[in-house]
């Protein structure tokens, strides 16, 4: 096959997957909005929770559970949680040493400091809910949020002491 005929095939390859992605990408990691229906809120109500339509996602409130904020995100679900914290210090790589501890450990959940200091908490479940998967990811978490829950006494430095907002009381 000679130079031309490889950039002929080069062309339309690339032609090909330019009308693919103008076909594709706009219903890739649209949001799917929570409404009252939704089976995440069924989910977590069962468990529980009391579930508001907040923007565009669920806020989940429970007694003895850290709270949620789920929206659907880039084709999968996404938990978050936040604590506020303190004013970072200068030299402030013990609150990073106790987050990394914490992450590895953790399954699903990662937790990280804002640039306010301010701790936040993230989990994503690929594909759309299934309640066997979206059960055993919720799971996961709880399995997670009770390593942070372990792990106040090192945090505690570095945080508010207002958790009855939260709902992360122990």
């Amino acid at each position: 096959m000679n130079l031309r005929n490889r950039q002929r095939i080069y062309f339309y390859c690339c032609i090909f997957v330019l009308a693919l992605s103008m076909c594709i990408l706009p219903h890739i990691g649209q949001a799917k909005e929570a409404n009252r229906t939704d089976p995440l809120i069924e989910h977590l109500e069962f468990l529980g929770y009391q579930c508001d339509l907040v923007e565009k996602g669920i806020r989940a409130q429970h007694h003895a559970k850290i709270h949620l904020y789920i929206t659907y995100f880039q084709g999968g679900i996404r938990l978050q949680t936040g604590f506020p914290g303190k004013k970072k210090e200068a030299s402030g790589l013990a609150r990073y040493e106790v987050l990394n501890t914490l992450n590895k450990a953790n399954q699903v959940a990662r937790f990280y400091w804002s640039t306010t200091g301010n701790l936040f908490g993230m989990a994503w479940m690929p594909g759309l809910y299934d309640r066997s998967r979206f059960s055993a990811f919720l799971e996961a978490w709880e399995h997670d949020t009770q390593n942070l829950r372990n792990a106040y006494e090192h945090l505690r430095p570095y945080l508010e002491e207002s958790t009855a907002q939260t709902g992360a009381e122990s």
